[in-house]
């Protein structure tokens, strides 16, 4: 046997004798084995953090959407006969901020100044002979909406209880409530038509304290 195999079988018989440390005694394996169950507590750890990080989100998302639904879904106005003498002769209206001029060209500036969301508007008719609009703007502030109800001349008014306050004109009734300014106005005058804007305002009144 020549030196150099002999040379080559002893290395042979070395890289054996350490083969022998990973395959049989496993050391390399369990070594291996060791190390992945050290890291995988902490990879459970991130996956349960990011589970739980996006229950939250999608928690939130969810209240987040419920919140919109209960300020655009829910209408403020009463149906027909729901208010006596009342009856609503149309589907209700919503304007966004940014086209609030379709409805109110040339004053649309001043609300969305004062912070103006949404604005929800609709036709009554009274006792089958007057007819009327109700307007809802939705704020983002009850600062805003004191705004709006201030920027109004009151000459001529009469005050009433009524939300946070509250004015009457002859055929016209405004009030606040919290972030809601509302003003009902009737297109003819007649002798009942102050008590009746006044019971069909009480009635938005309510249907507004029930939603917030």
């Amino acid at each position: 046997m020549s030196s150099e195999e002999l040379g080559v079988r002893g290395w042979g018989l070395g890289a054996r004798d350490w083969g022998l440390g990973i395959r049989d005694s496993g050391f390399g394996k369990h070594a291996v084995q060791a190390s992945w169950n050290h890291c995988e507590p902490k990879r459970r750890f991130r996956a349960t953090r990011l589970h739980a990080g996006l229950a939250t989100i999608g928690l939130i998302l969810i209240q987040a959407c419920g919140s919109k639904r209960d300020v655009s879904s829910s209408t403020p106005f009463p149906k027909t006969d729901e208010v006596a003498g009342w009856s609503k002769s149309g589907a209700t209206r919503t304007f966004e901020a940014a086209n609030l001029w379709e409805y109110i060209d040339g004053d649309a500036e001043k609300y969305l100044q004062a912070g103006v969301e949404n604005t929800l508007t609709a036709d009554y008719r009274y006792q089958n002979k007057v007819e009327a609009v109700a307007d809802v703007y939705i704020m983002k502030t009850p600062e805003g909406a004191r705004k709006i109800f201030e920027s109004e001349s009151s000459a001529g008014s009469q005050h009433i209880q009524l939300g946070d306050d509250a004015r009457r004109f002859p055929a016209t009734l405004s009030f606040r409530k919290g972030q809601y300014f509302v003003r009902l106005t009737a297109y003819q005058e007649a002798p009942e038509i102050g008590a009746a804007l006044t019971e069909l305002a009480r009635a938005i009144e309510r249907k507004l304290g029930a939603g917030s």
